[in-house]
Protein backbone atom coordinates (compact mmCIF):
# COMPACT_ATOMS: atom_id res chain seq x y z
CA UNK A 1 0.00 0.00 0.00
CA UNK A 2 2.88 2.40 0.63
CA UNK A 3 4.15 1.89 -3.05
CA UNK A 4 1.01 2.80 -4.43
CA UNK A 5 0.42 6.05 -1.90
CA UNK A 6 3.32 7.24 -3.00
CA UNK A 7 3.06 6.45 -6.97
CA UNK A 8 -0.33 8.44 -7.02
CA UNK A 9 0.88 11.14 -4.53
CA UNK A 10 3.61 11.53 -6.54
CA UNK A 11 2.04 11.68 -10.09
CA UNK A 12 -0.32 14.03 -8.38
CA UNK A 13 2.26 16.63 -7.24
CA UNK A 14 3.62 16.54 -10.63
CA UNK A 15 0.98 17.89 -12.28
CA UNK A 16 -1.03 19.91 -9.73
CA UNK A 17 2.21 20.96 -6.97
CA UNK A 18 2.38 24.48 -6.23
CA UNK A 19 5.52 24.94 -7.83
CA UNK A 20 5.56 28.91 -8.17
CA UNK A 21 6.73 29.65 -4.68
CA UNK A 22 9.98 31.05 -4.31
CA UNK A 23 10.95 29.50 -1.23
CA UNK A 24 10.89 26.25 -3.56
CA UNK A 25 12.93 27.13 -6.23
CA UNK A 26 16.22 27.69 -3.69
CA UNK A 27 18.15 25.85 -1.30
CA UNK A 28 19.73 28.99 0.12
CA UNK A 29 19.24 27.83 3.89
CA UNK A 30 18.88 31.59 5.42
CA UNK A 31 16.13 31.88 2.74
CA UNK A 32 14.25 28.69 3.71
CA UNK A 33 14.66 29.88 7.37
CA UNK A 34 13.01 32.84 6.51
CA UNK A 35 10.00 31.39 4.73
CA UNK A 36 9.58 28.96 7.13
CA UNK A 37 8.76 31.72 10.23
CA UNK A 38 6.66 33.54 7.69
CA UNK A 39 4.44 30.41 6.66
CA UNK A 40 3.85 29.67 10.54
CA UNK A 41 -0.15 29.53 10.75
CA UNK A 42 -0.66 31.59 7.44
CA UNK A 43 -1.91 30.87 4.63
CA UNK A 44 0.87 30.51 2.08
CA UNK A 45 -0.81 32.21 -1.04
CA UNK A 46 -0.13 35.49 1.79
CA UNK A 47 3.58 35.01 2.40
CA UNK A 48 4.79 35.45 -1.08
CA UNK A 49 5.37 39.48 -1.11
CA UNK A 50 6.20 39.04 2.40
CA UNK A 51 8.99 36.91 1.89
CA UNK A 52 10.50 38.72 -1.07
CA UNK A 53 10.25 41.97 0.98
CA UNK A 54 12.20 40.92 3.71
CA UNK A 55 14.93 39.29 1.67
CA UNK A 56 15.44 42.01 -0.68
CA UNK A 57 16.01 44.54 2.57
CA UNK A 58 17.91 42.18 4.50
CA UNK A 59 20.06 40.11 1.80
CA UNK A 60 21.89 38.34 4.34
CA UNK A 61 21.65 36.80 8.18
CA UNK A 62 23.90 39.87 9.16
CA UNK A 63 21.81 42.15 7.72
CA UNK A 64 18.67 40.66 9.33
CA UNK A 65 20.30 40.06 12.60
CA UNK A 66 21.08 44.16 12.90
CA UNK A 67 17.25 45.16 11.95
CA UNK A 68 15.65 47.14 13.62
CA UNK A 69 12.15 45.03 15.09
CA UNK A 70 9.75 47.98 14.06
CA UNK A 71 10.45 47.97 10.42
CA UNK A 72 10.80 44.15 10.41
CA UNK A 73 7.42 44.45 12.30
CA UNK A 74 5.51 46.90 9.49
CA UNK A 75 6.73 44.52 6.44
CA UNK A 76 5.59 41.49 8.48
CA UNK A 77 2.16 43.04 9.68
CA UNK A 78 -0.12 41.82 6.71
CA UNK A 79 0.22 38.60 7.75
CA UNK A 80 -0.27 38.91 11.55
CA UNK A 81 1.47 37.28 14.40
CA UNK A 82 4.11 40.29 14.03
CA UNK A 83 5.90 38.78 17.07
CA UNK A 84 8.12 36.80 14.80
CA UNK A 85 9.79 40.09 13.88
CA UNK A 86 11.47 39.58 16.67
CA UNK A 87 12.06 36.06 16.89
CA UNK A 88 13.45 36.22 13.59
CA UNK A 89 15.69 38.90 14.92
CA UNK A 90 17.30 37.01 17.38
CA UNK A 91 17.58 33.77 15.46
CA UNK A 92 19.62 35.62 13.42
CA UNK A 93 21.85 37.39 15.98
CA UNK A 94 22.31 33.92 17.60
CA UNK A 95 23.42 32.21 14.57
CA UNK A 96 25.95 35.18 13.81
CA UNK A 97 27.41 34.98 17.16
CA UNK A 98 26.94 30.94 17.69
CA UNK A 99 27.18 29.58 14.08
CA UNK A 100 29.68 32.58 12.29
CA UNK A 101 26.17 33.39 9.88
CA UNK A 102 25.59 29.86 8.88
CA UNK A 103 22.02 28.80 9.36
CA UNK A 104 23.14 25.35 11.09
CA UNK A 105 22.69 21.74 9.39
CA UNK A 106 21.94 19.11 12.40
CA UNK A 107 18.82 18.79 14.34
CA UNK A 108 20.69 19.35 17.86
CA UNK A 109 21.43 23.22 16.73
CA UNK A 110 18.53 24.42 15.43
CA UNK A 111 16.23 23.50 17.41
CA UNK A 112 18.16 25.27 20.56
CA UNK A 113 17.30 28.51 18.18
CA UNK A 114 14.60 30.91 19.18
CA UNK A 115 11.42 30.11 17.58
CA UNK A 116 12.57 27.16 15.97
CA UNK A 117 10.58 23.88 16.86
CA UNK A 118 10.61 20.79 16.06
CA UNK A 119 8.43 21.49 12.55
CA UNK A 120 10.80 24.31 11.28
CA UNK A 121 14.19 22.71 12.15
CA UNK A 122 12.64 19.58 9.73
CA UNK A 123 12.06 21.71 7.24
CA UNK A 124 15.61 23.50 6.80
CA UNK A 125 17.42 20.36 6.94
CA UNK A 126 14.62 18.42 4.50
CA UNK A 127 14.52 21.93 2.31
CA UNK A 128 18.01 23.30 2.38
CA UNK A 129 20.34 20.30 3.41
CA UNK A 130 18.29 17.87 1.13
CA UNK A 131 17.99 15.37 4.35
CA UNK A 132 15.81 13.18 4.26
CA UNK A 133 13.47 13.82 7.57
CA UNK A 134 10.22 14.78 7.69
CA UNK A 135 8.35 18.20 9.21
CA UNK A 136 5.40 16.99 10.37
CA UNK A 137 2.46 19.10 10.46
CA UNK A 138 -1.50 18.85 10.91
CA UNK A 139 -1.65 18.54 7.25
CA UNK A 140 0.74 15.68 7.03
CA UNK A 141 -0.91 14.34 10.17
CA UNK A 142 -4.52 14.90 8.34
CA UNK A 143 -3.52 12.52 5.55
CA UNK A 144 -1.49 9.98 6.81
CA UNK A 145 -4.32 9.02 9.54
CA UNK A 146 -7.01 9.17 6.97
CA UNK A 147 -5.46 7.08 4.65
CA UNK A 148 -3.75 4.83 6.33
CA UNK A 149 -6.26 4.47 9.41
CA UNK A 150 -3.60 6.04 12.24
CA UNK A 151 -5.11 6.97 15.29
CA UNK A 152 -3.67 8.80 18.23
CA UNK A 153 -4.85 9.06 21.40
CA UNK A 154 -2.90 12.19 22.48
CA UNK A 155 -5.35 15.19 22.51
CA UNK A 156 -2.82 16.84 20.20
CA UNK A 157 -1.58 14.44 17.72
CA UNK A 158 1.37 16.94 16.76
CA UNK A 159 3.32 15.85 19.63
CA UNK A 160 2.54 11.90 19.24
CA UNK A 161 5.55 10.36 19.07
CA UNK A 162 4.03 6.81 18.64
CA UNK A 163 2.02 8.33 15.58
CA UNK A 164 5.15 10.39 14.16
CA UNK A 165 7.36 7.22 13.68
CA UNK A 166 4.75 5.44 12.37
CA UNK A 167 4.60 8.49 9.68
CA UNK A 168 8.37 9.07 9.35
CA UNK A 169 8.19 4.67 8.33
CA UNK A 170 6.82 5.41 5.18
CA UNK A 171 9.61 7.68 4.26
CA UNK A 172 12.07 5.08 4.90
CA UNK A 173 14.06 4.49 1.76
CA UNK A 174 14.29 8.00 0.40
CA UNK A 175 17.92 9.81 -0.15
CA UNK A 176 15.93 12.83 -0.33
CA UNK A 177 12.41 13.99 0.96
CA UNK A 178 11.87 16.96 -0.14
CA UNK A 179 9.54 16.20 -3.26
CA UNK A 180 7.40 13.98 -0.90
CA UNK A 181 7.09 16.37 1.58
CA UNK A 182 6.10 19.02 -0.79
CA UNK A 183 3.37 16.72 -2.55
CA UNK A 184 2.11 15.68 1.21
CA UNK A 185 2.04 19.68 1.64
CA UNK A 186 -0.11 20.48 -1.53
CA UNK A 187 -1.77 17.45 -1.31
CA UNK A 188 -3.36 18.01 1.81
CA UNK A 189 -3.76 21.61 1.36
CA UNK A 190 -5.79 20.85 -2.18
CA UNK A 191 -7.34 17.60 -2.19
CA UNK A 192 -7.72 16.08 1.22
CA UNK A 193 -8.75 19.43 3.09
CA UNK A 194 -9.65 19.27 6.65
CA UNK A 195 -13.12 20.13 5.82
CA UNK A 196 -15.02 18.22 3.06
CA UNK A 197 -12.28 16.64 1.39
CA UNK A 198 -12.09 16.53 -2.28
CA UNK A 199 -12.77 12.64 -2.77
CA UNK A 200 -14.25 12.46 -6.24
CA UNK A 201 -10.89 14.80 -7.10
CA UNK A 202 -8.68 12.00 -5.22
CA UNK A 203 -6.67 9.47 -6.98
CA UNK A 204 -6.37 8.10 -3.41
CA UNK A 205 -9.88 7.61 -2.73
CA UNK A 206 -10.10 3.75 -3.75
CA UNK A 207 -7.24 3.04 -1.42
CA UNK A 208 -7.87 5.25 1.60
CA UNK A 209 -9.28 3.77 5.01
CA UNK A 210 -11.03 7.13 5.60
CA UNK A 211 -13.13 6.94 1.99
CA UNK A 212 -14.08 3.40 2.68
CA UNK A 213 -15.09 3.37 6.01
CA UNK A 214 -17.59 6.21 5.48
CA UNK A 215 -20.92 6.65 3.40
CA UNK A 216 -19.87 7.19 -0.19
CA UNK A 217 -22.86 9.51 -0.56
CA UNK A 218 -22.56 11.67 2.42
CA UNK A 219 -18.58 11.81 0.95
CA UNK A 220 -18.98 12.34 -2.59
CA UNK A 221 -21.96 14.55 -1.75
Amino acid sequence: MNEIFWEKLLNWYAENGRHQYPWRTTNDPYHILVAEFLLQQTHVRKVEEVYKQILHKYVDIKKLSNADVSELENIIAPLGLKYRATRLILTAKEICIQHAGEVPSNYNDLIQLPGIGDYIANAILCYAYGQPVVPIDTNVIRLFTRFFGYTSNNTRPRVDKVLASKIRDHFKGFKSTRSENLAILDFAGLVCIAKKPHSKECPLAQYCDYFNSRDKDDILG
